[in-house]
C-alpha cells in the first residue's frame, strides 16, 4: 500500500507502546494470506479486521495479532501498519508518541 493513502485519511499517527509490540508482527504478516487485505492493501477498518478473523487459513498470531488491532484506535492501527512496512520512517508532521 502507498502512503498516499494515510495522506489521504489526514496522517492518523499515534505511537503507543501496542504499536511498539504490534508493528513488527504487523510487518512479518504474510501479505498474500488471510490477513491480505489488512496487511497487503492497509484496509484498517473493523470490518476489515474482523473479514481476516473470520479466514479458514487464519494462524493463532494473525489472529492475536488482528485482535490486537480491534483494540487500537485509528491513528494507533495506521501507526502500526507504517512503521511495520517501513520501520525507520521518521514522520515529523504531526508526530504523536506516547
Amino acid at each position: 500500500m502507498c502512503l498516499n493513502c494515510w495522506e489521504d485519511e489526514g496522517k492518523p499517527y499515534r505511537v503507543t507502546n501496542a504499536v511498539r509490540k504490534w508493528a513488527p508482527k504487523f510487518g512479518a504478516a504474510d501479505e498474500f494470506g488471510a490477513l491480505h487485505i489488512v496487511v497487503g492493501d492497509w484496509n484498517l477498518e473493523d470490518r476489515n479486521l474482523e473479514f481476516c478473523l473470520n479466514q479458514a487459513n487464519i494462524t493463532t498470531e494473525e489472529i492475536r495479532l488482528m485482535k490486537a488491532m480491534q483494540l487500537m484506535t485509528w491513528e494507533e492501527r495506521w501507526a502500526t501498519a507504517i512503521l511495520g512496512r517501513y520501520p525507520d520512517m521518521v514522520i515529523s508532521d504531526g508526530e504523536r508518541r506516547d
